[in-house]
Parts: structure tokens; C-alpha cells; sequence
């Protein structure tokens, strides 16, 4: 038996992972699962195999599930629940599942999941983090304290921004939603004194609704 080429085999899972609309993290999650490694280049030749000949067993998505699989991702990414997915999707198209969707629908969801700055971790909108409790404000750069908010100021431009924010008939996924677009940050106590006073002018500057 003729020793098996490993870098034609894996270009072969290469071919097969693409025509599946496999990702990256997806292939390695397989071979963690099924074989405790995280790279091909580990698998021993009858695992490889085995890799290869798996995948040619799957049959060809459509493109209605691939592109639901990359929307998986991107949710799992921007660490949504399945509840404000649902929001989107009945305020958007109006429908309540993404199997419910159509291709052109699928793929302007999927366009948008991408435009959004990835969240580095997930925290309710009022969340409080044990890193914040002490209400100290943070360098991305350097993630070393750059100013430090008493926390009788810190409440006082909260409950200012509550305010507004009732003024406006904001709900707390349309706030949630600013700060993601705008900040890349979940919740206010992830801002920096900085970031949260211009959240507090941004609020203060727009007009009353229409009643």
C-alpha cells in the first residue's frame, strides 16, 4: 500500500469543507470532538482518512442553509440571544424564525450580523461586571485604569441617561443596540467616563418624539 500524500488529502478537505461551507472553527471543532485534535496536520493517516471520506459522505447544502450556518456564526460571535434575534428578524422581515426567510433576506441578515464590531463579552445591558463594581473606567490599549468615577457621579449619569432615554421611549434593546454600533460595547458599565458621558449628550441632543 502506497503511503498516502497528506498535503493532496488535505487539500481534498480543503475542496470538501468549501463545498459544505464549512468554516475554519468548524473543522476544528470536528476533529476536537471526534479526534481530540485541533489541526489536520496532527490526525494520524487513518484519521485523516477517515476526515476526508466523512465530509464526501455530507451531502451538498443549499444556499438557504449555508448562508443560515454563517448566520449562526456571526449570532454566536456577537453573543445574541435567540430572543434578540427574534426581535430583528419580526421588526425587519417581519417573520419569526430564519428558516422563515428568503435567500435575499437571509443574506441582507447575514451582511448586517457582519457590519457589527465583535463583542468581547456578553452582559445585559445594566450588567455589572466584577472588573467594573469599583466603577473604574478603562484604556482598551493598555487595560490599566485611566480615570476612576466615584460611583455617587457614576449613578448620578446613569440615572441622567435613564432619563433620557424615558424621554425618548427608548426601550433597552434600542439602547443595547446604540452602544454596540456605536462603542462595540454591550452595556453601560463596560463604557469609559468618556464614552458614557457622550452616550448621556447624544441622548440629551435628540428632540422630543412626536406624540
Amino acid at each position: 500500500m502506497e503511503p498516502v500524500d497528506f498535503s493532496e488529502v488535505i487539500a481534498q478537505t480543503d475542496v470538501e469543507m468549501q463545498r459544505l461551507g464549512w468554516t475554519i472553527d468548524q473543522g476544528r471543532e470536528h476533529l476536537i470532538k471526534n479526534y481530540g485534535k485541533r489541526s489536520r496536520t496532527f490526525l494520524t493517516e487513518v484519521e485523516l482518512l477517515d476526515f476526508l471520506q466523512y465530509l464526501v459522505s455530507l451531502p451538498t447544502p443549499t444556499l438557504h442553509e449555508i448562508l443560515i450556518a454563517k448566520i449562526n456564526v456571526e449570532i454566536e460571535r456577537l453573543w445574541w440571544t435567540e430572543e434578540e434575534a427574534w426581535e430583528h428578524l419580526k421588526k425587519t422581515y417581519g417573520k419569526r424564525s430564519r428558516t422563515l426567510l428568503t435567500e435575499v433576506e437571509l443574506l441582507d441578515f447575514f451582511q448586517y450580523l457582519v457590519s457589527l464590531p465583535t463583542i468581547e463579552s456578553p452582559t445585559d445591558f445594566d450588567a455589572e461586571y466584577e472588573e467594573f463594581q469599583d466603577f473604574s473606567t478603562y484604556s482598551e490599549e493598555s487595560d490599566k485604569v485611566i480615570t476612576r468615577m466615584s460611583s455617587e457621579d457614576l449613578s448620578q449619569i446613569l440615572d441622567k441617561t435613564d432619563v433620557e432615554m424615558q424621554r425618548l421611549g427608548l426601550t433597552t434593546e434600542q439602547g443595547r443596540e446604540h452602544l454596540i454600533k456605536t462603542y462595540g460595547k454591550r452595556g453601560r458599565f463596560l463604557l469609559t467616563e468618556v464614552e458614557l458621558l457622550d452616550f448621556l449628550k447624544y441622548l440629551q441632543s435628540q428632540p422630543d418624539p412626536l406624540v
